[in-house]
């Protein structure tokens, strides 16, 4: 899943998966627990991007992780952003087609990546190829921005945060709907649930945003809007969140599979 992004996009975007790694934390921590992977030897985290959840998976398990991703980029940003990650080997290799045999791994797990796939369901049947007899397949986390729940609203830029953006570089913005369908199509026993169960306070969204400002003007300029527009729509943002009023939430769904054969 190339990432289709210029070098100065592309800084904005790893900030940005980094800023999701710490985000999401308290959500994929459960997972990894229903998951086993504390225990297990060999781990497959598949797309694993810059790393920054790769890290924390990797504090979790005693095992191995083999972490893959298709990009050179993110390879490269895996690598030093890994480093002192003993129990963590990176290679480059595509979703769609895992080169590795059948049954090599105990779990195969992979985070904000079927979103961004040209065909999840070979993502997830290579996934479940890989994974031995009675081992797991994880998606830790693919969100719903169909079901993004936002007030007060704002005509122009709520429809972009709530899948536009996503669908302009090619991902799908409903996959997490999705994830039962997927996983059943594999041949997998799916257990499907949402993550995320805590409404966020304004001061958590304000600051969140605040991490990340460069990354959400960039998304907007992209979409069209020029800086006065954006200037504009960020002081209501603002202001409805020091007022305590505003309200964020879009479901983030998570699916662990047992391969049963």
């Amino acid at each position: 899943m190339p990432h289709n992004r210029t070098k100065d996009e592309l800084g904005h975007f790893i900030k940005k998966l980094e800023q999701q790694a710490l985000e999401t934390a308290e959500e994929r921590h459960p997972i990894y627990i229903k998951a086993g992977l504390k225990d297990v030897e060999l781990i497959l985290d598949v797309g694993c991007g810059s790393g920054a959840v790769t890290k924390d998976l990797a504090a979790h398990t005693n095992g191995t992780v083999i972490a893959l991703d298709d990009s050179p980029d993110m390879v490269d940003t895996a690598k030093k952003i890994l480093h002192d990650s003993k129990n963590v080997q990176i290679c480059t290799g595509d979703a769609h087609n895992l080169p590795f045999k059948d049954s090599t791994f105990d779990v195969a797990i992979c985070n904000l990546v079927l979103m961004w796939s040209a065909d999840p369901q070979a993502v997830v049947n290579e996934m479940a190829r890989v994974v031995k007899a009675g081992g797991k397949v994880v998606a830790s986390l693919e969100p719903d921005f169909g079901g993004k729940i936002h007030w007060p609203e704002n005509s122009r830029v709520d429809p972009i945060f709530a899948g536009e953006a996503i669908r302009r570089r090619g991902g799908d913005p409903h996959i997490g709907r999705k994830l039962r369908a997927l996983f059943v199509g594999a041949g997998l026993e799916a257990e499907v649930g949402i993550g995320n169960q805590r409404i966020w306070s304004c001061e958590e969204d304000k600051a969140s945003y605040m991490r990340s400002r460069d990354f959400y003007w960039n998304v907007l300029r992209k979409a069209g809007m020029d800086d006065s527009e954006i200037r504009e729509w960020e002081e209501e943002y603002l202001k409805s969140l020091d007022d305590g009023i505003q309200l964020n939430f879009f479901p983030q769904f998570y699916a662990i599979g047992t391969k049963i054969e």
